[in-house]
């Protein structure tokens, strides 16, 4: 009796086991379906802007070619306006424009340059920007964070909130002209604007990436430590914290074993967010500091008329976005159980 009420256990165990795994499973992939279906959104409206601006896609792909009489580009417009399918419904237009974009061809610039080489060649220089500004701005907070929450002086905390908020409201463009008067104007220590790729030196790397950085880091590091703070005063008023504090546990224990791992939980989401839409600060302090990545390619971009480099990227930019806002609800789930056991 005992061995058959034993065995129906384990075989209820295995069929809740099972369950629990499909019902995860079927919540990934209804996470997937919605990341495809986002993506496919965003692609449909950036073609719909891409076919709103002035101009066909076809003369945007020709590009500017002074040499060209009005009788052959117009030859060329209506050969390539066939070949791009522009006589065909729109919707169809779009399948053939997202068919192009997937394998990378996203026509000519105006200098008459394909789009992904264009990109491809300042897409490293963002990546090393934001990576960085990304990196000081957590590591900042986590450690500014952890000042405030366990510092006994009030001034201190005081000090630290006020400047936090004033970073939060200053705009990048002027915080990057103050970095630039102080420390390439007044002091001297690094140069004012300019590019120096990694292969050319560490040293050289570091002076001319290191204000721009902080430029676009300073004001994330503010939102971050915003979120941070509360979320560790909020776990501190816990019951699990105040069981620990009844056990006996140091007070430095407490913070880094319990109070930091569930108070950060929800900063993880503002980070993604952030992270998704570097862009548009990147596109502030690009200009600034005269880096050439995305942001200051799209400036220029904007300014003459470039609709396929815009397009491109505009595209990216969103894909980013989405993508990274996907990674970051996973990596919420695996990492807060109370997400596992609602799933």
């Amino acid at each position: 009796m005992t061995t058959t009420t034993a065995a129906i256990d384990d075989l209820a165990a295995d069929e809740l086991a099972r369950s629990r795994w499909s019902s995860r499973l079927l919540g990934i992939l209804a996470q997937v379906g919605q990341l495809l279906a986002v993506l496919v959104a965003v692609s449909f409206l950036t073609f719909l802007l891409l076919n709103a601006l002035p101009g066909s896609a076809a003369d945007a792909r020709i590009g500017p070619l002074p040499n060209f009489s009005p009788e052959d580009r117009a030859e060329l417009r209506a050969s390539l306006s066939k070949q791009l399918g522009l006589d065909k419904p729109l919707l169809w237009q779009y399948f053939i424009w997202i068919r192009d974009a997937l394998s990378g061809d996203f026509g000519l610039t105006y200098q008459g340059l394909t789009v992904r080489t264009v990109v491809g060649d300042r897409l490293s220089a963002t990546l090393e920007l934001a990576v960085t500004s990304v990196v000081i701005s957590v590591i900042g907070s986590v450690a500014v964070s952890l000042l405030a929450f366990r510092t006994r002086f009030r001034v201190v905390r005081a000090a630290l909130q006020g400047v936090t908020t004033l970073l939060l409201v200053m705009p990048a463009f002027w915080l990057g002209l103050l970095l630039v008067i102080v420390f390439a104007a007044q002091l001297n220590w690094f140069p004012s604007a300019g590019y120096v790729p990694i292969s050319d030196g560490l040293t050289e790397n570091f002076k001319v990436l290191i204000m721009p950085a902080l430029t676009l880091a300073l004001p994330q590091l503010a939102l971050f430590f915003r979120y941070l703070n509360a979320g560790l005063h909020d776990t501190a008023n816990t019951s699990f914290v105040t069981a620990a504090r009844a056990r006996g546990l140091s007070e430095r224990s407490i913070v880094y074993r319990h109070v930091l791992p569930n108070g950060v939980l929800p900063t993880i989401t503002v980070v993604g967010l952030v992270v998704g839409s570097l862009i548009s600060g990147l596109v502030i302090v690009e200009s600034v500091f005269s880096w050439p990545g995305l942001g200051l390619l799209l400036v220029d971009s904007v300014r003459t008329k470039d609709y396929n480099t815009v397009a491109a990227i505009v595209l990216l930019t969103a894909v980013t976005y989405v993508v990274v806002a996907f990674v970051v609800d996973v990596l919420y789930r695996l990492i807060d159980p109370r997400t596992r056991r609602r799933t």
